[in-house]
Formats: C-alpha cells, sequence, structure tokens
C-alpha cells in the first residue's frame, strides 16, 4: 500500500481535480485505489465523482455526497470509545462501470445537519495529546493495508492545519505538493516542505518523497521570461535546484467552461493537455512506489522528454532506491533488465555485470544485455568474460529486436572487438545475428568493419557476394552496390582471387580510367602470372599525369601506390621519393587512441593495417626497390593457402 497526499498551500490550484484524476488513471490500470476526503470544511469528492449521470440515475441526483459516514465519524467514535472502529464501515465503492481495478472512497463524513457539530467537537490537538490519535491513525492505515488497497490518495485541506500536519507528516509515504507560481505560495509551501522534510519517519518507513507540480500557469506568451525566473526561484528556495528539470511537474492553466463540472479528464477526454499532465503525475507517484511493478518499470525505463541525461543524474542520486528494487525483484527478469540499464546510468558497472549474470542465471540475455555485460566486462578489464559474451552475442539469434536495433548493436560489438585488437572473421562468420540483418546493413558491416586481415577478407567476400548476388532492394541499396562490388574486387586481391578481381577491374575502366582501378588491375596481374606487367603500371601514372594531382594532399596508400608503379614502369628515384612521402605524411599520433588504431589501406597487402605495420610494408616495398626478391603480403598469403 502506497499512502499519497495532495496539498497545496492556497486553494484555487486544482488539487481536487488532480486527486480524482489520478485516482482514476490508476485504477484503469487496475489498481485497488482509495480516495481520503481530509478537506474537512469543504469537502468536495462524494461515491459517484468517477460516474456519469446515467450511472448514477438510480441514485438519486444529489444525494451521493451525504449519505455515508466517513473521516469526522470515525475519530468521533474513536474519541467516544476509545476503540478504533472498523475502517469498512466509513467506506463507500466508487467504482465506475468499465474500470479495470477499483475505487472506494473514504468521505469527510454524513453532510447532514449535525456535521458541522461533529466537525467542531474534535480538538485534533487533544486528540494527540490526551487520545492516542497518534495511534488511532497508524491503526487506520493498517487497517487500509489489510483491506487490500494498492493506493490511498489523501486530499489535504489547504494552509498550516492540524489535519494537514497528518497529512502531510504522519500518515503519507508521498506527498504532491501543488502551488501557483507566486510569492504567496513559495513561501507558504516552503514552510510546509520544510516541515516535511524535518519530521522524523514513523517506525518501519521511509522519509516522505516530495512530487513538486507548479500549477494554474497562465498558458500565454512569455516573451519577458518571467515564468523562467519564477522556476529558478522556486527551485532554490524549495531546495530542489540540484534535482533534473524533468522533477518539477507543469500544470498549465485549461481555459474551459467543462472545469466548472469537474470532470474526470482522464476518463473522458484522455488526448487534452490536462489529462497528459495528470497522466504523468500519475506515472510519477507510481515510480516512487517499489511496491508497484509496473510503477518501477516505468521509472527504470521512462525517458524524459529532451533527453537521457536527467535519468541519468536521478538514477546517479538513487542507488539505494535501485538496490532495493533489486531485493524485492530479484526473481523478475523485465525489471531486472531496467535495473541493469539503471545501474549503467548510474555508473555502477559492478552491479551491471552482477544484475546481467543474475538474468543470465534465471534465463537468456538479449542481444543487448550480452552486449552490455561484454561492455561492462571490458571496462572493468576482464578481457577474457567480455570476448566470452561477444561471442554468445554473435551467435545469438535477434528475433525480438527490431532491425534496426541489431544494426546499431552489432556495429557496437564490432568496434568493442576491435577495441580488444581481435580478429571480427570468426565472430562474424556464420553469425545469426548478422545473418538477420537486412543485406544493404550486412554489406555495410562487411566493407566497414571487415578488412583488416586476410581471413577478413575471406568472410568480406561471402557477405558481399551473396549481397551482390541478389535483387537490390531500397534506393539506397541501389545505389551502394556499385561500391560493394568494387570493395568486393579489392577483397579478392587480399586473398589470391586474382582472375575474378581483374575481370572486375577491366570491366571498370574506361578510355578515361581511373588511378585506383588501373592501379588494382596491375597488381591483380602481378598476383596472377608472377610478373608485373610495366606497361600497366604506366597507365596507372598516366592517369595520374592526367588528373595533374597535388602531392601535398595525397593520402599515405595513395603515395605507396604510386611508389610501386613508378618502380616497376623505371622510375627508380621518383619511386624512392614517393616511397619517403608515404612514411612521413602519416598523421602525427596515428597510433593508440582510446584502446582503437587508426588505418590505412595498403596496397602491400589489401588490408587496412596500423601505422606500424603500413610502416613495415614500405620497409619492405624500400627492400624490393634495393634488389631484393620481394613480393606483397597478398602474394604471400596466397601461396601459403
Amino acid at each position: 500500500m502506497y499512502v499519497t497526499t495532495f496539498y497545496s498551500y492556497k486553494g484555487g490550484v486544482g488539487r481536487t481535480l488532480a486527486l480524482v484524476n489520478v485516482a482514476y488513471e490508476l485504477a484503469a490500470s487496475g489498481q485497488k485505489v482509495l480516495v481520503v476526503d481530509f478537506d474537512l470544511e469543504a469537502p468536495a469528492i462524494h461515491q459517484d465523482t468517477w460516474r456519469t449521470s446515467k450511472e448514477v440515475l438510480s441514485r438519486g441526483e444529489g444525494q451521493a455526497s451525504s449519505t455515508h459516514p466517513g473521516i469526522v465519524e470515525y475519530v468521533g467514535r474513536f474519541m467516544n470509545t476509545m476503540r478504533a472502529p472498523r475502517a469498512e464501515d466509513h467506506i463507500v465503492d466508487a467504482t465506475p462501470t468499465d474500470c479495470e481495478g477499483e475505487i472506494a472512497l473514504m468521505p469527510s463524513g454524513l453532510l447532514d445537519d449535525g456535521y458541522g457539530p461533529r466537525l467542531s467537537a474534535i480538538d485534533w490537538n487533544e486528540l494527540y495529546l490526551k487520545h492516542d490519535g497518534y495511534v488511532m491513525f497508524e491503526d487506520l492505515r493498517a487497517q487500509w493495508r489489510n483491506l487490500g488497497y494498492d493506493y490511498v490518495l489523501l486530499d489535504s485541506r489547504t494552509g498550516v492545519t492540524d489535519v494537514g500536519g497528518i497529512c502531510t507528516r504522519h500518515l503519507p509515504d508521498a506527498v504532491v505538493l501543488m502551488f501557483r507560481p507566486d510569492d504567496q505560495s513559495l513561501e507558504g509551501t516552503a514552510g510546509v516542505v520544510d516541515a516535511i522534510r524535518n519530521e522524523r519517519p514513523a517506525p518501519g518507513r521511509k522519509h516522505v518523497r516530495l512530487h513538486f507540480v507548479m500549477a494554474a500557469i497562465p498558458d500565454v506568451d512569455d516573451e519577458d521570461g518571467i515564468l523562467e525566473e519564477l522556476r529558478e526561484r522556486f527551485r532554490r528556495r524549495l531546495s530542489i535546484a540540484d534535482l533534473p528539470p524533468h522533477r518539477l511537474l507543469e500544470v498549465r492553466h485549461y481555459p474551459s467552461m467543462d472545469l466548472l463540472r469537474q470532470p474526470i479528464y482522464t476518463r473522458w477526454r484522455r488526448r487534452t493537455k490536462l489529462a497528459r499532465s495528470f497522466q504523468e503525475l500519475t506515472k510519477r507517484i507510481r515510480s516512487a512506489n517499489i511496491d508497484d511493478r509496473d510503477g518501477v518499470l516505468g521509472y527504470l525505463t521512462g525517458q524524459p522528454p529532451a533527453s537521457r541525461t536527467p535519468f541519468v543524474l536521478e538514477f546517479m542520486d538513487d542507488v539505494d532506491r535501485l538496490d532495493k528494487i533489486r531485493q524485492s525483484y530479484g526473481n523478475d527478469l523485465s525489471v531486472l533488465g531496467g535495473l541493469a540499464d539503471a545501474y549503467e546510468s548510474a555508473g555502477r558497472m559492478d552491479l551491471v555485470i552482477e544484475v546481467l549474470e543474475q538474468i543470465a542465471e534465471q534465463g537468456t540475455l538479449s542481444p543487448y544485455q550480452l552486449f552490455m555485460l561484454a561492455e561492462m566486462r571490458h571496462y572493468t578489464g576482464d578481457r577474457r568474460g567480455s570476448l566470452r559474451s561477444l561471442t554468445d552475442f554473435f551467435q545469438n539469434d535477434l528475433t525480438t529486436s527490431g532491425q534496426r536495433e541489431g544494426y546499431a548493436l552489432v556495429r557496437r560489438a564490432l568496434v568493442l572487438l576491435e577495441t580488444l585488437r581481435e580478429d571480427l572473421a570468426g565472430y562474424i562468420d556464420d553469425s545469426p545475428i548478422v545473418a538477420r540483418l537486412p543485406a544493404d546493413q550486412r554489406a555495410n558491416v562487411a566493407s566497414f568493419f571487415l578488412n583488416r586481415s586476410r581471413r577478413e577478407r575471406l568472410v568480406q567476400i561471402k557477405i558481399l557476394a551473396n549481397v551482390l548476388s541478389g535483387d537490390a532492394g531500397s534506393p539506397s541499396e541501389r545505389d551502394e552496390r556499385d561500391s560493394w562490388a568494387s570493395e568486393l574486387a579489392f577483397a579478392r586481391v587480399a586473398v589470391g582471387e586474382f582472375v575474378r578481381a581483374a575481370e572486375y577491374y577491366r570491366s571498370e575502366l574506361s578510355e578515361e580510367g581511373n588511378i585506383a582501378d588501373a592501379f588494382n588491375l596491375a597488381m591483380a596481374g602481378w598476383g596472377d602470372t608472377g610478373l608485373p606487367d610495366a606497361d600497366a603500371f604506366r597507365r596507372v601514372l598516366d592517369l595520374r599525369d592526367k588528373e595533374n594531382a597535388h602531392e601535398d594532399h595525397d593520402p599515405p596508400n595513395y603515395l605507396q601506390a604510386l611508389a610501386v608503379a613508378e618502380w616497376f614502369a623505371g622510375s627508380a628515384e621518383e619511386a624512392g621519393r614517393r616511397l619517403e612521402a608515404a612514411r612521413q605524411c602519416l598523421p602525427e599520433g596515428s597510433e593508440p587512441f582510446e584502446g582503437l588504431r587508426q588505418r590505412f589501406v595498403s596496397c602491400w597487402s589489401f588490408t587496412h593495417v596500423p601505422a606500424g605495420t603500413f610502416l613495415e610494408h614500405c620497409d619492405e616495398i624500400r627492400r624490393l626497390f634495393n634488389g631484393e626478391d620481394v613480393k606483397p603480403v597478398f602474394m604471400r598469403a596466397a601461396e601459403e593457402g
């Protein structure tokens, strides 16, 4: 049972309207709700509040609010007998038709001619000092719990009163504080907030949780920034300046004659701004109640409108609450999944690992959870454990997640593998999670990631050849097929499929030609025959001269390739100069970067290699220039099989 008080220092903010709408929203979700009308001087809630006129036709118009005893009679009987009356005798059903849950009402009292005298006879101060009022209300709270209510909502009167203290400090688990953005509301509300925060919790209960609602805000232009100024004043005075801004809920003034009838917007007008405000308030109340599973899930997985950052801050400040949720829902896989995300947002990697391992013991980790476990293990220095999780990830069948989410996950997992300096071939080859991606996404994964080794190139060929053998799908896929075919031919050179690579480059070369295609054709011919064709390399240089390229802006791989072409075309001095230029133009700091290494295409291996390996290849090419019998890496690999 979760007791929540709705309080406002001043009237006119829509406190009771908010309460009855929240009550319906809770009941509509299947909760058993008790509403207690503690606004004894101005009672406004009756058992037909949530019903239509047709639903109450048989009850007699105007009679529903005065036919049942409530708080006043309950307290009066206790003071007369010093025995707690039965709470159910003072509660009436108020559930509307077609409501999944229940709404019950403990009214202010029987509104007959004797109501005023009965209320006046109660001395609330004496009740506590001489009649064990504290024990009486604790017993009443226990009776509510025994009656099975999930939520008890108290409508407290305005101002600073004895009843207000009962409702805001003694009985509740949470208080919804509603206030206008004006000076009187600020000082009055701040005093109540200070009193609540300074109150010692009842045995077995925690400090009262506060929900702040700035209400009755004029829904007009604010060119002078008045509202923002007031927001900051309230946040400072209420000591919530350090809390995420979304914790201060705002309810705009709703200019409608319909308000005169106090309708249940969450039942009849759910698409209005006012209804959405009450729905959001309901979510916040539920999210604070650890006993409400759906509320807990909403808290763990909710997203604020602008970004996730406010929730990150909230989780960081509320790790103790996350621990309590874990204790309460240790066998609930959905809640544990949300907890893993929340702990990750709070920066508690050790707890993320514990929770994910807890899920794995009871069921199966989702692809996202497997990736998260791999990432957390990597961050905590468990390389072997991270690789185990990544192996499980790539062997997972992505049947319950969306395709786009799957693509993003695969890319993140591959980046992690690169960070761990792993060859990707064994992870991607025959991976179910990769196989289920759409063709264009599989091709993009292969083109972007599978290029660092001969093994990766072999898997790349397998994927790209399969994709290109099918019909083109989307327009974007048709546009990318040329680049995939080019990457496929490049990969064929890397693995020794020289004839098929040469066929592609011949078909692509036009009269004007393309330097890259001409060079790759020359290298494929060298690999096929074992002898470099000087004319083929001269064609590369002829195309270079036509382009009139500026060497100052040439990348290292371009200069490296031109050096090889110059050598076989007979320009030894120019070959050496270009090779040295390729070495010198490697960018500074190209080695480590957050665990990754910047890579460069090498014409000596037809793979992407780190700077150190690129320099080694340049050294081998220099040995070739010095007369040694040196073959490119891709040719040696082809000979070795």
